[in-house]
């Protein structure tokens, strides 16, 4: 018993330098919540072993400079697994957030053959540095239940109870660990953010309307994993049909899939043009279509100020693919958000996070990185 405690602290040692940099011994105890003895006593095993050793000191405002200590190997992977309704991405990543090898496919995640062909796409990138893979991070839109994290449900794939977890496990013979894609961003910005604060929200727009958040550094998953589905809340009344079953949800109204049925029902695009259409014509100042984007960004700013009100965090951050054309949506969001709260709330900050298409994968990469941390900090 005493040795796996030594190796999940050992691992998570490992973890929180290799995201965050050179720490020093009291840094990594305070951080990881455990004695600096154990930490002392640790080290230096890893020092011996050749894993760990001494960067220079920490500037000292004061008494004796602590001695930073660095991984001496800094190539240690995850594989980072995307999955949205029509795509795959498999990118393999090194823990300093170096992007390596990466694989994507379009693939129609309702086909009868689509879980084989998840799991021959998770295998075939497992074959490279097979020695050197700490395991496989998959992030979903939908949920696992923290009891039973293998089973995945995730209304917007079609996926009820899909054994996922075990599959991937067993074609690759590494550790898997699945999460909400936007918990696993949300867990990523926290895990190479030198100074994390304790309680974050994360906003994603795009495909779904999604959201994370932690409370005291540690991400909220609910009693059954499905926390954060801020897209199934319902802001004004409609009776628009969204994927998961229900009419009016702010996904349906203000996803891709919900801008674009308003645009069409305006007139501005046709049967065939889709989102990069409208953002285009958006973008070339059409009023019409520009109401269309701050209209939707009137609702995220309030439900925005919802969240505020109920979890009363620290920060606000906006991500996701939507915020490519982020000033198509600064003004209403602003107005919605801002007017929705008290004034001793108005000066809370929100950030929008840059997105590019590696973003997700380090995303789900961070779940393997992460794991022995949040193991940690959670026992």
């Amino acid at each position: 018993m005493g040795h796996n405690v030594g190796n999940d602290l050992s691992d998570a040692i490992i973890g929180l330098i290799g995201t965050r940099g050179p720490l020093s011994r009291a840094s990594i105890a305070r951080q990881l919540g455990v004695s600096p003895a154990s930490i002392t006593h640790l080290t230096r095993s890893l020092i011996e072993e050749g894993v760990l050793r001494e960067a220079g000191t920490d500037a000292s405002s004061g008494g004796r400079p602590a001695t930073l200590l660095d991984l001496n190997d800094r190539r240690r992977y995850a594989l980072g697994v995307k999955i949205t309704p029509n795509h795959l991405a498999v990118t393999e990543v090194e823990m300093n957030k170096e992007q390596g090898p990466s694989t994507s496919l379009d693939l129609d995640m309702r086909s009868p053959g689509a879980l084989d062909q998840i799991t021959q796409a998770v295998a075939q990138a497992a074959r490279s540095h097979q020695d050197e893979l700490m395991g496989v991070g998959l992030a979903i839109p939908g949920f696992s239940k923290p009891q039973d994290p293998d089973i995945v449900t995730a209304p917007i794939l079609g996926w009820n109870q899909v054994d996922l977890g075990r599959l991937v496990r067993e074609r690759t013979g590494l550790p898997v660990i699945i999460d909400n894609d936007v918990n696993a961003l949300l867990l990523a910005h926290r895990l190479y953010s030198p100074q994390p604060t304790g309680d974050d929200l994360l906003i994603t727009i795009g495909i779904g309307i999604g959201a994370a958040f932690t409370s005291q550094g540690q991400i909220i998953h609910g009693g059954r994993g499905g926390a954060g589905e801020l897209g199934h809340t319902m802001i004004t009344e409609s009776d628009v049909p969204c994927s998961c079953g229900l009419s009016g949800c702010l996904e349906a109204l203000i996803g891709d899939d919900g801008l674009v049925r308003q645009a069409r029902k305006a007139g501005l695009l046709t049967a065939t043009q889709g989102k990069d259409h409208l953002n285009a014509l958006a973008l070339s100042g059409n009023e019409a279509a520009r109401s269309v984007f701050y209209h939707a960004a009137l609702l995220l700013g309030r439900a925005a100020a919802n969240l505020v009100h109920l979890l009363d965090p620290d920060t606000v951050t906006i991500s996701g693919e939507g915020v490519d054309v982020w000033p198509l949506w600064e003004a209403g969001f602003s107005h919605g958000f801002r007017s929705r709260l008290p004034i001793h709330r108005r000066d809370i900050p929100v950030t929008v996070q840059p997105w590019s298409e590696d973003t997700w994968a380090y995303g789900a990469a961070s779940l393997v990185f992460a794991s022995p941390i949040v193991g940690r900090r959670a026992s």
